[in-house]
């Protein structure tokens, strides 16, 4: 048995009074004051310290120097090590959009591979799906309308795929969403030029969040007629229904705009995303998103990742962890608040019921982290992460 004493968890978004947390096969076993130490096999004393459950990014393409696109057992291990040393201890792989043959190569590696540093939770398809009208970084050549014949690959590998972003103006995306649904997979709704008719048809037939708010979601538009339609943008901020993801690391949404989207839908349902890339981590050399045919070259300028050539955001280099520790210190939102942000909502939109929080049965990833969100240490399975190791 593992054992922590005198920890402050953080449970349901807030910070809890002192107590101890005991952690058997991977598992928190019980949560008590004054446990006794002599069944435990490790102790760790956190002195009063917080403890939040390990963070989950449900949108990112790499890190560390690799991008998932790339098909390799070194891509897929080096991306899972850079976000177990960045505090988030579950995450989904993310494609970029590309020919079928390097897609369905990405996906087969994923399945592949069974990971000891950062749990994978299934991947997250980023189209190709999308609109034509708001492909953001992703190459409009491989960009498909749904239809029977070209979403079978879906079907057959549901077994790795747990969550999709589908543009809601694409012909057929409520068919294509419903069914999503009815096997259990995740929609998302972005890289769009949807009017509210059409976002609310696929709300309807299960959609649940919106991909990275304010980055390539619709804005308030007309279409044949002087008639305003709201755009994702205001649907997703409006409808209670609707996870927002938010890319928070004051580039893809400064702060202000961050504290606007904070005051509609509250901490509930917003979803911190990284949507990093190969160069999260690693500063060194050339970096690309994607691999193959598909991939676009990316540099960092002013902590953010620029394709030149589109005069776009890429993605960002700015993982979970830090995006906690801006939101708390930069403008002032409660730490428990930031750290739901940063793991509970993502478990609960995923439908999660083993991580994410910190109960008794569910598993023992936990973040130490200080009174202003800065990262300190973090525990997989209650072993403590020894980063020169890894």
């Amino acid at each position: 048995m593992i054992l922590f004493k005198n920890v402050r968890p953080i449970i349901d978004g807030k910070i809890e009074e002192k107590c101890d947390i005991a952690v058997n096969n991977g598992k928190i076993y019980d949560i008590a004051s004054n446990i006794d130490i002599s069944s435990a096999d490790i102790t760790y004393d956190l002195k009063g310290g917080i403890l939040a459950s390990g963070y989950i990014d449900i949108h990112t393409h790499g890190g560390g120097g690799h991008d998932m696109m790339e098909g390799t057992k070194v891509a897929i291990e080096e991306i899972s090590k850079y976000h177990l040393i960045t505090g988030t201890t579950t995450y989904c792989p993310t494609t970029l959009t590309a020919d079928l043959p390097t897609t369905l190569a990405a996906l087969d590696n994923v399945r592949k591979y069974n990971s000891p540093y950062a749990k994978i939770y299934g991947t997250h398809l980023e189209g190709p799906f999308l609109s034509m009208k708001a492909p953001g970084a992703h190459p409009p050549a491989y960009i498909l309308e749904p239809n029977e014949k070209n979403t079978e690959w879906v079907w057959d590998n549901k077994d790795i795929v747990s969550r999709i972003t589908v543009a809601p103006d694409q012909k057929s995306s409520d068919w294509f969403t419903k069914k999503c649904t009815e096997n259990n997979l995740q929609i998302s709704m972005g890289h769009d030029a949807s009017i509210d008719d059409e976002i609310n048809a696929l709300t309807k037939n299960g959609a649940s969040s919106v991909t990275h708010m304010y980055n390539c979601t619709s804005r308030c538009s007309r279409r044949t007629t002087p008639h305003k339609h709201l755009g994702l943008t205001e649907v997703g901020l409006t409808d209670d229904r609707l996870y927002n993801e938010v890319i928070a690391d004051n580039r893809h949404v400064p702060n202000p705009l961050f504290k606007m989207i904070y005051k509609l839908k509250g901490a509930d349902k917003i979803c911190l995303v990284s949507d990093s890339l190969a160069i999260a981590g690693n500063h060194g050399g050339e970096f690309f998103l994607g691999s193959g045919i598909s991939k676009q070259k990316i540099v960092i300028e002013e902590d953010v990742a620029i394709i030149k050539e589109l005069n776009t955001y890429a993605g960002s280099v700015t993982p979970i962890s830090k995006m906690v520790a801006n939101l708390c210190q930069n403008l002032n939102i409660p730490l428990g608040e930031c750290v739901k942000m940063a793991s509970l909502n993502q478990a609960k939109l995923m439908k999660m019921t083993d991580r994410g929080d910190i109960k008794v049965g569910m598993l023992a990833d936990f973040n130490l982290i200080d009174e202003k969100g800065n990262l300190l240490k973090t525990y997989l399975g209650g072993v403590e992460v020894n980063k020169d190791n890894i």
